[in-house]
């Protein structure tokens, strides 16, 4: 059966409402997202978001941007600062794969920099994994890493840190706010198979360290891109680094594409659905809407107008009940108009310390887009900070 291709931002925001179409997107990703969250439907994901849902209150956002966040970069960035440059993607992953580990609840006992590259290999192998609808290579080797590196990241990770949460519970110790707490704790989840609880924890890590990295690879490129000059871009106020993050994150989507497949038989915007026939939801073409964004949609252009209830990013974080956890964790809470932004996100907060540091594209060596996946994504960013001391 011919899948049903949807281009515009009313059908692509329809379709992902709509409670007969459950996600395919992952069909191919079993080894990394068999009953992950994002892949339930109905009752089972409502209650599983529920339980997960409560980590990422306002609190947690201010905790996160204002310690957490600012002791993570630090010891990261500083070698950066010091040579006078670095690769925006490593430095990315480093600090949102460690930033995502928090907030998931996966441990860091030894804190140093192994640990934290074993880490980041193995979430990259959980990526690799997750992503096989883009991959351009055979999916058998890459579903074998993943198996391996699961096995590794259950020793070395996941082991034990469920286990200092259930010493914690056992002495009525306060546990940390984090995913897998609330997992452990809530009646609904306290049960969940390892394995199952395993790929969930597996979930978390890639898709924020992942997707985070990428979108702030991106967000810096495009503002490199618009302003008159690279060397101005550190004049910009956070405010406006938000605006750009959000710009970027419209025409980047993590995922060009969600797949959806019907329940039963359905419409969409007229087009009628058989069931079982999958759905392509264009997220690309639908954030390029000239009916939606103007007719410049296809640019890049952080001060466009937009109209009442579409948000800056369009639907690059989902929308109605699959709607992305982190969204206000990634990309910050968007002000109301005439008001400063509260929460930032992370990805306009790294990027404004980026900028604050004069950074700029490398002079000496070019960017280089990631041949390992068909998603138009940053493999290698090189900048240079203009003016450390």
């Amino acid at each position: 059966m011919t899948p049903l291709r949807l281009s515009t931002y009313a059908q692509a925001q329809e379709a992902l409402k709509h409670a007969d179409l459950a996600q395919a997107l992952y069909d191919d990703a079993l080894h990394v997202m068999a009953d992950a969250l994002v892949t339930l439907h109905g009752a089972d994901h409502a209650q599983r978001r529920a339980v997960e849902f409560a980590v990422f209150n306002r609190r947690f956002f201010r905790t996160y941007e204002t310690e957490s966040f600012p002791q993570t970069l630090e010891p990261l960035l500083q070698p950066c600062l010091q040579s006078g440059g670095c690769d925006v993607v490593a430095l990315g992953y480093q600090v949102t794969m460690n930033l995502t580990a928090d907030f998931a609840g996966i441990d860091r006992r030894l804190n140093n920099a192994g640990e934290t590259a074993t880490l980041l290999r193995l979430v990259k192998t959980f990526s690799a994994g997750a992503t096989l609808a883009h991959a351009t290579g055979p999916h058998e080797p890459i579903n074998a890493a993943v198996d391996a590196a699961m096995e590794e990241f259950d020793e070395l990770f996941l082991r034990p840190s469920v286990e200092r949460r259930r010493q914690y519970m056992a002495s009525a110790k306060p546990l940390p706010n984090d995913v897998l707490s609330q997992l452990l704790t809530h009646d609904q989840t306290a049960d969940l198979p390892w394995d199952v609880l395993r790929r969930e924890m597996a979930f978390y890590l890639q898709a924020g360290a992942h997707s985070t990295a990428n979108s702030a690879t991106h967000a810096l490129n495009e503002i490199f891109n618009w302003v008159q000059s690279p060397a101005h871009a550190h004049a910009l106020e956070p405010d406006i680094v938000q605006r750009c993050v959000h710009e970027s994150l419209r025409l980047h989507p993590a995922s060009p594409v969600a797949r959806r497949k019907a329940l039963q038989a359905l419409e969409i915007c007229g087009h009628r659905v058989c069931k079982g026939q999958r759905v392509v939801i264009d997220l690309e073409a639908a954030n390029r809407d000239a009916q939606v964004f103007g007719a410049d949609a296809h640019r890049f252009n952080p001060e466009r107008s937009l109209p009442a209830r579409v948000w800056p990013f369009g639907l690059s974080f989902g929308y109605g009940i699959h709607a992305c956890l982190g969204r206000d964790l990634d990309g910050g809470v968007v002000p109301k108009p005439g008001q400063p932004a509260v929460h930032l996100g992370i990805v306009s907060l790294f990027v404004c310390e980026l900028l604050a540091h004069r950074a700029r594209p490398s002079l000496e060596d070019a960017p280089v887009l990631d041949a390992g996946t068909r998603r138009s994504h940053w493999g290698y960013y090189p900048i240079q900070f203009e003016g450390v001391t």
